[in-house]
Order: structure tokens, then C-alpha cells, then sequence
């Protein structure tokens, strides 16, 4: 078999559009195998750079089949009978041997092409490339393209397909559209990466169980609150989410970090993420809004939903230093006082509405003392500081004072700076 049966593929035919194949039916072997070196230099020497290739395709193409199986699987597909054969064609072009490209380098390129499974322990377990080889290990594994099938439908019922099977935390962006003055919004996957875990937030172990619970009963399918995590800064209300976001994203959690500027892209996120088998949170990190902006109004349609109705599948969580997010004046509670505003106390209202519509308001204070002195020794001991307790509370102390305040953004900076003059 050669390349010309990818032409007959209905579903997965963006693989016929990949630069990797576009530089093979142009005759340009050598630039496509520069692309696969380039690509999956990473990889260990053993690997099958182009099993890796298509296990990598294969779990990033979004089209008709494969979010039908990330929904509810392929017994639902209504045309059942494509499937069977578009996996034959899979399966076939698997298994092809592409060292036939290169006559020349036949004895250094069946390492490239010949390789077998390789062990996943090469990368991080969290890291996406763990993921692929430990799903191109069970492609490796089929014995026939009905069980070939099998692992793939199963893949993306259980891990999802595309964009959010390869990420847990999103940003918002914009790009122009061609000729036009115009711009259209877009998802970008943030790298994966591994986060401080809940054990490393001290003293808040009540609030954390409140915003834990929430959030299980959101990925459990059940009613659950928008959010909003308030208090004094410094306390680990930013540190929290990214714990949840640790704790949870292999359960299906996803997250999209928002500012400001991004609330007119609400609408696109709502008619992106809605029919999507995640659980998404709208994350705003330090949220607040000063007395002249009216944005905050969208916000409120959103936690409210529109005519479609809220999105089961999609809440807010914001933190912030202020209890009512909007700016407040103290002539804000003076009616009589002349305004331009002859409803002023309605205004007044409207503004601290928007937190009212955060189901689940949990306060972080500033910890006791004695918990800062907890947080500084339980963060000497994580980095092996060879100082003694009394010496370094000490210094702690002096640092707090020098900085005004004694949190667990003090002492996480306090121990920091030990780190930058600690000799090796």
C-alpha cells in the first residue's frame, strides 16, 4: 500500500492538508522527514517518529467523527456502516513503512521508521507528551483495524479530542481577519504544566473545602455557584485556583483565564464551550471595576444566561480584593446628596448586585501570626534551608514587618530570596 489510499479517507481528510504529507506528494521526502525531526525531537530513539505523527493527528483533528465519539461515542454516529472502513484506511496507513521514500538511507532510516513502543517515562506524566506516546503505545498494540478502532473511540470518550483533549488552561485571543478591519476571537492552549497542590496553602483549609465541593459537584453534573473568592491580597486566593486546577483537570476541568478587556468575547466562549463534554470555568484573577467602567454589566448576563439559558457546562469564578467588585464611594450611600443620578440609590444597587450573583462568596483574611511563622518553616523545609528555627523566624519577622504585612505571599517571598543567597 502507498500514500494514494489517504485519498479516499471521509473524515480524518485534514491529514491530507498536513505540511508533513503536502511535502511528500510534492517529492519532497527530505523536508517532510525535517518536519518530523524538527516536530518530535523530544521523542525517545526508538520511537516510530511516524507512528507519532499520526497518533498526534489523530488526537488533535476535531471533525465530524471523532467529537461524535468525544460525545457520546460512535453507536450514535448516523453512519455507521463509514466506520469500519475509514479505520482499515487508519490502520493501513499506520502501518506503512515510509523508509520506501528514501532508497538512499535505508540502513539510518529504519531507525525513524522501524521503532516500537517506547516508554512513557521519558517525559512528565502531566506533559502531553506522555499522553501521546502512552495512546501511540496503544495504537502499537492492535492487532487489527477493529481493535485499532476500539482504542481510538475509547480515547476520546475518556480524554476528548482536539484543543481541549491537549489542554487544561486556555487564553482568550484575537487575530484580524484578511483585508477586512475586523477581528475574530480565538481559543490558545496554554502549555501543560504541574501546580502547587492544596497541601501547600496553609490555614485555609475550611475555605478550601467550600470551593472543593462546589467544584465536584459542577464536574458531577449537579447545580453548582459561580464564585468568587475575596479578601486581603497576599492570602493564596490566586494560588487556590491553580491548586483546583491541578486537583481537577484530569476529571475534565478546563480552564480559560479572562481579563477585563476579554468580557465582549464572553458570547463567542459561550457558543464555543457550551456543547463541548468539559467542565469549564471562566477564571478572572483579580477582578475588579472602577466607577466609570459599565462593563460589568456583561458579566451579569452571562451568570444570569441569556435566551439559550445558562450553559450547564460552564461557571465563573473570579477572585479579587474587593467584596463587591465595583468601586464604592462614600457618596454612594448619600441619597440626598445631589446627583446627576436621580435614581442614585438604584445605581448604588445595580453595582453591588454583580457579586450578589456569585452563588459562593468565600472571604480569605490575613492569617494569625503564628500561621505566617507556620508557613515560613513549612516552606524551609520543602527547600532544605540549613538555618535554624529561631534564626530564620527572626529574619521572618523583620522581613514582615519591612514589607507590612505577613502572608503567605510574604513568606513564600521571604524564603525566595533566602534561595537567591543560599551557595550551593
Amino acid at each position: 500500500m502507498n500514500l494514494e489510499r489517504m485519498e479516499e479517507l471521509l473524515f480524518y481528510r485534514n491529514l491530507l492538508e498536513t505540511d508533513f504529507v503536502q511535502d511528500l506528494k510534492a517529492d519532497a521526502p527530505y523536508a517532510s522527514l525535517s518536519r518530523l525531526f524538527q516536530n518530535y525531537s523530544t521523542m525517545p530513539k526508538e520511537t516510530n517518529l511516524w507512528h507519532i505523527f499520526l497518533a498526534d493527528f489523530l488526537l488533535q483533528d476535531e471533525n465530524s467523527l471523532s467529537l461524535s465519539a468525544e460525545k457520546k461515542g460512535w453507536e450514535h454516529f448516523s453512519y455507521p456502516e463509514f466506520i469500519q472502513r475509514e479505520m482499515e484506511i487508519l490502520y493501513s496507513l499506520y502501518h506503512l513503512n515510509l523508509s520506501f521514500f528514501f532508497p538512499k538511507e535505508q540502513k539510518a532510516i529504519d531507525s525513524v521508521f522501524k521503532g516500537k513502543a517506547a516508554k512513557t517515562e521519558h517525559f512528565p506524566s502531566y506533559s502531553y507528551e506522555a499522553q501521546l506516546l502512552s495512546f501511540n503505545n496503544k495504537l502499537e498494540a492492535a492487532k487489527d483495524a477493529l481493535e485499532f478502532s476500539s482504542i481510538l473511540e475509547m480515547e476520546y470518550k475518556e480524554h476528548g479530542v482536539g484543543l481541549f483533549r491537549c489542554h487544561s488552561a486556555f487564553s482568550l485571543e484575537t487575530e484580524n481577519i484578511f483585508g477586512t478591519s475586523s477581528s475574530e476571537y480565538y481559543l490558545k492552549g496554554l502549555p501543560l504544566q504541574k501546580y502547587p497542590g492544596f497541601s501547600t496553602l496553609l490555614g485555609y483549609e475550611k475555605e478550601i473545602s467550600a470551593l472543593k465541593e462546589n467544584t465536584e459537584a459542577f464536574l458531577a453534573g449537579k447545580k453548582a455557584n459561580h464564585v468568587l473568592l475575596y479578601g486581603d491580597a497576599g492570602t493564596g486566593k490566586s494560588s487556590c485556583m491553580k491548586a483546583l486546577l491541578e486537583e481537577y483537570q484530569s476529571k475534565g476541568l478546563r480552564f480559560v483565564s479572562l481579563f477585563k478587556k476579554d468580557l465582549e468575547g464572553i458570547p463567542f466562549l459561550l457558543q464555543t464551550l457550551r456543547e463541548r463534554p468539559y467542565s469549564f470555568i471562566l477564571y478572572f484573577d483579580d477582578l475588579s471595576f472602577e466607577n466609570f467602567e459599565v462593563e460589568y454589566k456583561l458579566l451579569k448576563a452571562v451568570m444570569e444566561g441569556g435566551l439559550e439559558g445558562r450553559a450547564d457546562n460552564i461557571l465563573l469564578y473570579a477572585t479579587s480584593n474587593r467584596r463587591h467588585l465595583v468601586k464604592e464611594n462614600l457618596s454612594d450611600k448619600n441619597d440626598i446628596e445631589y446627583q446627576e443620578d436621580l435614581h442614585h440609590s438604584d445605581t448604588t444597587e445595580e453595582k453591588l448586585s454583580l457579586a450578589d450573583r456569585f452563588g459562593l462568596s468565600i472571604l480569605f483574611q490575613k492569617p494569625a501570626y503564628t500561621l505566617y511563622q507556620k508557613i515560613v518553616l513549612s516552606l524551609a523545609n520543602k527547600y532544605k534551608l540549613s538555618i535554624s528555627e529561631e534564626k530564620l523566624l527572626t529574619m521572618a519577622n523583620a522581613w514582615s514587618i519591612r514589607r507590612g504585612a505577613a502572608t503567605g505571599r510574604t513568606a513564600e517571598q521571604f524564603i525566595q530570596s533566602l534561595l537567591v543567597q543560599k551557595k550551593d
